[in-house]
């Protein structure tokens, strides 16, 4: 999991990821053009994201355009941006990536059970607004 965060941990690659939901499958070309990130940089931050397969490269002639590899990884990506923006309208994706990650039965890990690191699912709490 720590690997996968350090992935997210890079600005560039959270850009990248955030115009891919927003628009679906780009040429490296609209990509740079819609990001700002000159292509050498953009190439490496791809390749990265590619060799992780969170992206995936689809070749048309002599132009490749990428996407978001999985329906997961758009839901994953979706809610980290969600929570990293802290915005109230992400409160749906974030109950939907708990509704497909967060209820599933597992195994505590002896380290846990000794004090480990421990995660918990995301509830939305209804508050009254007075």
């Amino acid at each position: 999991m720590v690997e996968r965060l350090k992935l997210f941990a890079q600005p560039q690659r959270l850009v990248i990821l955030d115009i891919l939901l927003r628009h679906g499958p780009l040429a490296v070309g609209e990509l740079e053009t819609r990001t700002g990130i000159g292509q050498p940089t953009l190439s490496q931050q791809l390749g990265t994201l590619r060799r992780a397969e969170i992206v995936v490269p689809r070749r048309e002639s002599r132009t490749i355009f990428y996407s978001i590899a999985s329906e997961d990884d758009m839901l994953r990506v979706r809610a980290l941006i969600a929570l990293l923006r802290g915005d109230e309208a992400s409160l749906p994706v974030l109950e939907a990536v708990t509704a497909r990650y967060g209820s599933r039965p597992r195994d505590v890990s002896r380290h846990e059970a000794e004090g480990g690191a421990q995660f918990a699912s995301i509830r939305r709490e209804e508050t009254s607004r007075v």
